[in-house]
């Protein structure tokens, strides 16, 4: 066969692979779904073992000291120490002015025991998953508690769940870092075993016990963005990356930068802690800002702000640092509530700085 018809056949055949081709990669890809759960969600109640009212699931203090009861014989160990999660929480443990990250500890299968201490640098939930009938006890460590527990733990009764007081045994050192094996060799005469393990990181997005794997979710933290020659980048891998802050899908490479592990979803009445914690109206960081998109409520301009369109539940808590972003108020729009962090909100008709870093800035002018 020749000439035209073949031609035809063959492109006739070149569109209907390109076709199976783009079927197989819709198939494949997972993140052509929503990113977020949209505003307003709730989890269903799950209320966990000996729960109290919801969001009051107390367990106590154990010790002001680094002190805790000894493993089993059987039992494996493991030491968990984190800055912060790499997913979005929906529950707060230190106010809903303010950011709470979440962790997963994956308990393997397995026969013995396991033993666990977790460390937290920040606020932070910890989601107990997978065999957790072999969790023998975790005790936990808060970063802070002067606005609420600081940790909170899910998917543990609170019989099996013990905490000792901020700082009781040393900070959140990265394992990188030279006060991180002092502290280790410290866990280990505490608890009078020489073979305990540990995983440490910066940002931690599964911990797999109790091998102290790294499990999905574990990138490597986002830090700041850089503005400089002719561009916008991020440091990846090492390396500086250029980054279109003005693309549309640029909130959400910005989301997926920031929470590699995604939004952990829990019922407050299933969380234990030390003190009562909170739900989000609005999830924190780029996660809010994602479900304030989704609901219509903002708009993200060609020039990198977002747009209030009218009345919103809250700005999003956490939009500090390298999170932070500028939010212009349209005419009319009530001025928002919540924690505006180093973010900035400036009026569309004039321009004029409302509230926020922009508002810190002209202060410290004036004041000079």
């Amino acid at each position: 066969m020749t000439g035209p018809k073949r031609e035809l056949i063959m492109e006739r055949a070149a569109a209907l692979w390109a076709f199976v081709a783009l079927v197989m990669l819709a198939a494949c890809d997972q993140s052509s779904g929503p990113l977020v759960p949209p505003l307003g969600t709730r989890v269903p109640v799950e209320t966990a073992e000996d729960a109290l009212p919801p969001g009051r699931m107390l367990i106590p203090r154990m010790s002001r000291a680094c002190n805790m009861p000894a493993p089993s014989a059987e039992a494996q160990v493991l030491a968990i120490i984190a800055g912060r999660g790499n997913a979005v929480s929906n529950i707060a443990v230190t106010g809903v002015d303010n950011e709470t990250t979440a962790a997963t500890i994956f308990i393997e299968a397995g026969e013995a025991p396991v033993y666990l201490f977790a460390l937290n640098g920040s606020a932070m939930v910890w989601n107990v998953t997978g065999a957790t009938e072999r969790v023998e006890r975790l005790v936990i460590q808060p970063p802070s508690e002067r606005e609420g527990p600081g940790v909170g733990v899910a998917g543990l009764p609170s019989k099996k769940v013990s905490a000792l007081t901020a700082d009781a045994c040393g900070g959140a050192y990265s394992y990188t870092q030279g006060e991180a094996m002092a502290q280790l060799e410290k866990l280990r005469s505490v608890l009078r075993r020489p073979d305990l393990l540990v995983i440490g990181l910066d940002s931690l997005g599964t911990a797999n016990a109790p091998s102290g794997t790294p499990g999905p979710g574990n990138r490597a933290g986002a830090g700041p963005m850089i503005e400089g020659g002719g561009g916008t980048y991020v440091i990846q891998d090492g390396k500086p990356k250029r980054i279109n802050k003005r693309g549309r899908n640029f909130p959400d490479r910005q989301f997926k930068r920031f929470y590699p592990a995604g939004v952990v979803m829990l019922d407050p009445g299933a969380v234990v802690s030390t003190r009562p914690v909170a739900v989000y109206d609005v999830l924190p960081g780029q996660a809010g800002l994602l479900q304030l998109l989704g609901a219509g409520l903002i708009t993200f301009r060609p020039d990198g702000a977002y747009l209030i369109e009218g009345s919103i539940p809250g700005i999003p808590t956490g939009l500090a640092g390298a999170h932070r972003v500028d939010f212009v108020l349209k005419d009319g729009a009530p001025k928002p509530k919540g924690n505006i962090g180093h973010s900035s909100l400036f009026d569309e008709m004039t321009g004029t700085c409302l509230d926020g870093l922009c508002k810190s800035l002209e202060d410290m002018s004036k004041m000079r």
